[in-house]
């Protein structure tokens, strides 16, 4: 009888999975189990889609429905899990269908955030994680309501601020957090940024978090502490982060902190059971504490990973540095690893071009990266962290003398003072 794993969830590592899975030569039954009844979708595109950069189908980056078919997976939509037994090897779905498994693959992805402020407006407010999302936004750009609130200024924050501000919305980003991409930028960093926001006019609220939304007008009245004056707008978007989608799951069975804990090749402590993308808590690269990420390439990476090794492959998930690239008008910013780690910190700030570089370490090791507006060094100083907390090491002769960083040193003197100090 033919080997049976299951796949639960329809997202960028479902996708992978199954995909690597079949090319590295599994044989066994392929099935796929999500609430979603459209193809594998992917969030970081919905502002392209609603300013019209691409069309509907460019939402689905592995086509249409038929991708599953092309890799012998039979793709059951519209049925959410709802449980699963890793005692007799069963997945419950919504229906009360039973489907049991050899191996399994819980690859469910993330849902947003909605912090407790706006839970009385929760049907009311846009988030940006599904293709109704994409289409409820692209309405709204152009309803011809102007006034608009991000709550969150994270990576899809800023491009939804800028969607917004091009369509011809007054904009108000807001954030807890005292500036812009507060797990990623240097304050220094955010700073630039803000003055960037600010020329667009954008109007900018830190360390403040709404308190409590009301209807009314025809909008909402938002509410934030020390202010006697709310805030009146049309549409309330809120962009503050992700909850990874793992309710179903018993902890007395799979352990799970920020997301499903899984070591090296994507398994969990129960036996056939793998997780992968921003339902998964990895290791980071050299075996670092284990971390959730919700990034698309991690999620590609770690799909293809439990794939291979459902196929036998014992293959090791490398970990990966936490990253950040977003391009927003005509500026970039890149944030790898961790920029507020104590230790040393190299800082070039050019304010009359705007450009700014921070590197981060932690005794010769590069631990994090900043960049606004120098996008072609950012390949260079990533696969440089990442190589240092891979092998343990720094900065080292072989490398520091290659022709990529040969260039990055001639055009950033500082970089080459500040790594040959390192060796």
């Amino acid at each position: 009888m033919a080997e049976k794993c299951v796949v639960i969830g329809n997202g960028c590592a479902a996708a992978e999975c199954v995909k690597a899975a079949r090319e590295s030569g599994y044989k066994g039954e392929m099935y796929v189990l999500s609430r979603d009844s459209l193809p594998t979708f992917n969030p970081m595109l919905i502002t392209y889609f609603a300013s019209g950069k691409i069309g509907y189908d460019g939402l689905f980056p592995y086509g249409g429905l038929d991708f599953y078919d092309k890799y012998d997976a039979r793709r059951l939509p519209g049925s959410p899990v709802t449980g699963i037994d890793t005692e007799r090897r069963t997945v419950t779905a919504a229906d009360g269908t039973v489907t049991g498994y050899d191996k399994c693959v819980i690859a469910t992805g993330a849902s947003p955030v909605l912090p407790g402020a706006f839970s009385s407006v929760r049907d009311s407010v846009h988030t940006l994680r599904t293709a109704d999302d994409a289409t409820r936004f692209k309405e709204a750009l152009g309803s011809g309501r102007k006034r608009a609130l991000v709550a969150g200024a994270s990576m899809i924050g800023v491009k939804a601020v800028e969607a917004l501000v091009d369509a011809g919305h007054d904009v108000l980003l807001t954030d807890p957090a005292t500036g812009i991409f507060p797990l990623a930028a240097h304050e220094n960093c955010s700073e630039m940024i803000h003055g960037i926001l600010e020329g667009k006019g954008v109007r900018l609220l830190f360390g403040r978090a709404a308190e409590r939304v009301e209807k009314g007008g025809g909008g909402f009245r938002v509410f934030f502490p020390g202010r006697a004056a709310q805030e009146e707008v049309d549409h309330i978007f809120v962009c503050a982060g992700t909850s990874p989608n793992i309710s179903f799951v018993d902890p007395s069975q799979i352990k799970a902190e920020r997301g499903i804990l899984v070591n090296e090749y994507m398994e969990t402590g129960a036996g056939g059971v793998y997780a992968a993308g921003d339902a998964a808590q990895a290791p980071g690269p050299g075996g670092a504490v284990a971390q959730a990420l919700g990034l698309w390439s991690n999620a590609r990476l770690q799909g293809r990973t439990a794939g291979r090794n459902i196929a036998g492959k014992r293959e090791k998930f490398p970990g990966m540095a936490p990253h950040n690239i977003t391009h927003f008008w005509d500026h970039d910013f890149v944030g790898i690893g961790d920029v507020k780690d104590e230790g040393d910190a190299y800082e070039d700030i050019d304010r009359a071009n705007g450009r700014y570089l921070r590197l981060a370490f932690k005794g010769s090791r590069l631990t994090g990266v900043n960049l606004l507006n120098i996008p072609e060094i950012s390949g260079i100083l990533k696969y440089r962290l990442t190589k240092g907390l891979l092998d343990g090491g720094g900065p080292d002769g072989p490398d520091d003398a290659s022709l990529a960083m040969g260039r990055l040193f001639e055009k950033y003197p500082g970089i080459e003072k500040t790594f040959a100090e390192k060796r």
